[in-house]
C-alpha cells in the first residue's frame, strides 16, 4: 500500500451554527484518510451556542477565534497548516458522499502536479457545462488571451481516469480557486502565489466580501508563469447548503445575517448521505450535477421550470441582526 502525505482540512466559521454544525459531522463522516490536521478559524462568532459547539470539538486540536477578514484567516491557515494538499472549507456546505474518494484523490493529484486546486463541490448543469464543453464562439478571446499568456504551454482541458476521474477546466478559468474555497489545493501553490490581499473590514461591501482579494488571486495566477489547471471530480461530494427559494445560502455581510437561514429539517443535515459505490457513473463527458444526484431531506431545491437549479449571490429582503445570548 502506499504512503500518502499529509493533508490539512481547515473550517471558515461565522455566525452559523446550524450550517457549521452539518459541514462538520459531514465531513468527520466522509472523509476517510489516514493522516488529516484538523482547523477551525472562527472570526470571532456571537452566534448563540456555536463558540460552545466549537470549543467542544475535542477531535480538532487546532482552533482558535480571532475577528479577522475572509483573507487574512485564511492566510493564517496557510502559515499554520502542515499538511501537504489543503482543503480550505467554509461553513455553508455539506458532504454528501462517504468513501475513500479522498485517498485515491491524493494519490491522482500525487501523481499530476500539473493540477492546481480540485473542486469538490457539486455544479449545476449549465455549470458543468460551461466549464467543460466544446470551445464557443463567444470564448475567442479568452482563447486568444490565453495562447499570448502561456504560449507553448497553452492549458489544453484534459480527462484523468487512474485512480480518480477528474476533468480539469484547461484555459478556461484560474488553475487554482481565486477564492481559496472550497477547494482541495497543493500547500505550495498558495506558498508560491503569495498570500491572500487583505483590507480593512470597514470597506466591506454587499458584494465582494473578499474585499478584492479574489480578484487579485485570479490576476496573480494570470500574470505567473504557472501553468496549473482546475480540476473537476466526475463524481462530487459536496453541495451548497441551498434551501433559500431565490437559490442562495445566508450569508454574513457587514456583521448581519442576509438571506433564509434555518436548521436541517432531521437536525443533523441538509441532504442525505450517499454511499461512494452507490452513486451513478454518469455519462463520460461531464460531472454528475447538483440537480441529479444531491438529495434535500424534507425541503425542494429551487430550480426553474427546466429543472435547473436557480442560482443567486445574496438575498437582501432578509435581514437578521445577530443577538447573543
Amino acid at each position: 500500500m502506499k504512503t500518502l502525505p499529509g493533508i490539512t482540512v481547515a473550517f471558515l466559521s461565522w455566525n452559523r451554527l446550524h450550517y457549521f454544525r452539518a459541514t462538520v459531522e459531514s465531513a468527520r463522516r466522509c472523509i476517510r484518510y489516514p493522516d488529516i490536521e484538523w482547523i477551525v478559524s472562527d472570526n470571532a462568532s456571537r452566534e448563540p451556542g456555536l463558540r460552545d459547539y466549537i470549543a467542544g470539538l475535542d477531535w480538532i486540536p487546532n482552533k482558535w477565534f480571532r475577528e479577522q477578514t475572509h483573507a487574512a484567516a485564511m492566510n493564517e491557515i496557510v502559515a499554520r497548516a502542515t499538511g501537504k494538499y489543503l482543503l480550505l472549507w467554509p461553513d455553508d456546505m455539506q458532504f454528501v458522499v462517504e468513501g475513500d474518494w479522498m485517498s485515491a484523490l491524493v494519490e491522482t493529484l500525487e501523481t499530476h502536479p500539473e493540477i492546481g486546486s480540485v473542486g469538490l463541490n457539486f455544479l449545476r448543469k449549465k455549470t458543468c457545462r460551461r466549464l467543460l464543453g466544446p470551445p464557443r464562439l463567444e470564448e475567442a478571446v479568452g482563447i486568444a488571451a490565453e495562447a499570448v499568456r502561456r504560449k507553448f504551454h497553452f492549458r489544453i482541458p484534459r480527462r484523468i481516469t487512474n485512480p480518480l476521474s477528474l476533468a480539469t477546466c484547461g484555459w478556461r478559468i484560474p488553475g487554482v480557486v481565486p477564492s481559496g474555497i472550497p477547494s482541495l489545493t497543493p500547500l505550495a501553490c498558495w506558498k508560491a502565489l503569495g498570500p491572500w490581499k487583505t483590507r480593512d473590514a470597514t470597506q466591506s461591501n454587499l458584494v465582494d466580501s473578499s474585499l478584492g482579494a479574489e480578484d487579485d488571486m485570479i490576476e496573480r495566477f494570470q500574470s505567473s508563469s504557472f501553468h496549473w489547471q482546475m480540476a473537476l471530480l466526475s463524481r462530487p461530494v459536496a453541495a451548497d447548503i441551498i434551501n433559500d427559494d431565490i437559490g442562495c445560502k445566508a450569508k454574513m455581510r457587514q456583521g448581519k445575517r442576509h438571506g433564509i437561514y434555518t436548521p436541517p429539517k432531521d437536525g443533523s443535515f441538509y441532504y442525505e448521505i450517499l454511499n461512494e459505490a452507490s452513486l451513478p457513473s454518469g455519462d463520460g463527458r461531464y460531472p454528475l450535477s447538483f440537480e441529479s444526484t444531491v438529495k434535500p431531506i424534507g425541503f425542494q431545491l429551487p430550480c426553474d421550470a427546466e429543472g435547473n437549479l436557480l442560482k443567486a449571490s445574496l438575498n437582501s429582503s432578509v435581514i437578521t441582526e445577530i443577538v447573543t445570548a
